[in-house]
């Protein structure tokens, strides 16, 4: 995820939720949407990422897919 930031800006830096290591590579394992305000996402490490299930599509749910 590093590698996808434009010349000068710095990687982002999250805590992983599993472990709560800084990590300068997240990877987003879930979005929280929210009714009364705008949601959140969740970050994981590299080593963390592979524990959480993919990333559900709520628009997928609403359709029924």
């Amino acid at each position: 995820m590093s590698g996808d930031n434009p010349p000068g800006r710095p990687s982002p830096v999250r805590m992983c939720v599993r472990c709560e290591q800084v990590t300068d590579e997240p990877v987003l394992v879930h979005e929280v949407h929210s009714a009364s305000g705008p949601g959140w996402n969740v970050y994981a490490c590299r080593r963390c990422a592979p524990r959480f299930p993919p990333p559900v599509d709520v628009f997928d749910l609403l359709r029924g897919d």
